[in-house]
């Protein structure tokens, strides 16, 4: 494994000055995929598998697409194409501002608990036509506002459509839940912004204004785990991947994620993870 000092990040401003692409894959074979490093994006990615069966490695859990399924990665999550066979997908680059704020909470609440939903074939069929229109509206040499306008609605069709599949859990059906939900996307989107300065549900719960029994009672109502657990699982994903993908020392980490003393930090991993963090480093590079 060669070393670096960080973690490679791939900007869709390098590929496409629209924030947006969408190119389609293909794989007869059953062999390695061929594709780039394991890398952070600064965009979303959502691959729409049409067929066969892929094996994607997304902080550190491999995941298996197995026919019509779609996976979504976030901004940020760290991956890398494993394997593939007989496979054709269509993939989907798009910048974060590009997606509507609701599109983007049911991502940031639904993609680390599921991450891959299948489709119904008649979903899936009308996804297709969609994207495929939306590739040849792009393609096109003669650009006017008309055809801007026809590509933010076929993009804001597919995106929804994918939003569907991932919140086919309606709020709405759940009545007394409603209230837990919305705190749950909240503190999801907090955490996501301020784990590494604020590491007890006391203060996400302040922030909110609730008390931190409620907060982490929502929160397991919704995803099975308490406030604490996300935490934790949020600072020890943001670890492995430094340690993993750079040759950060143990210390310089621990400054990275905010923490004052490394020593509390290794204990603070070993107790998420399970083992210690130059344990991790050693077993995942070899």
């Amino acid at each position: 494994m060669k070393n670096q000092k960080e973690i490679p990040i791939l900007f869709l401003k390098e590929i496409t000055r629209n924030g947006l692409s969408v190119t389609r894959f293909q794989q007869a074979d059953d062999q390695d995929m061929l594709l780039k490093a394991a890398h952070r994006d600064d965009h979303y990615v959502f691959v729409f598998q049409l067929q066969g069966q892929s094996r994607i490695m997304v902080d550190f859990s491999e995941v298996t697409l197995n026919g019509c399924s779609i996976l979504c990665i976030l901004p940020g999550q760290v991956h890398q194409g494993i394997s593939a066979k007989n496979v054709e997908a269509l993939f989907i680059a798009i910048e974060p501002a590009l997606i509507k704020g609701s599109m983007q909470s049911i991502f940031e609440e639904k993609v680390p608990i599921q991450g891959i939903v299948t489709l119904s074939a008649t979903d899936a069929i009308l996804l297709e036509k969609i994207i495929e229109l939306l590739i040849e509206i792009i393609s096109r040499t003669a650009k006017g506002n008309v055809q801007t306008e026809i590509s933010r609605s076929l993009t804001d069709t597919c995106i929804a459509l994918i939003a569907g599949a991932f919140d086919m859990d309606d709020d709405s059906t759940h009545g007394s839940q409603l209230r837990p939900v919305i705190i749950t996307k909240q503190f999801r989107r907090l955490l996501s912004q301020l784990y590494k300065t604020e590491r007890a549900p006391s203060g996400y719960a302040g922030l909110m204004n609730i008390s931190t029994s409620y907060l982490n009672e929502a929160v397991k109502r919704v995803t099975g785990f308490p406030a604490s657990y996300w935490i934790q699982q949020q600072i020890v994903i943001e670890a492995k991947r430094i340690l993993f993908y750079t040759d950060c020392s143990v210390k310089q980490i621990s400054a990275i994620l905010g923490f004052e003393d490394h020593h509390y930090f290794s204990r603070f991993f070993t107790k998420g993870a399970g083992m210690s963090p130059m344990y991790f480093r050693q077993m995942y590079r070899e």
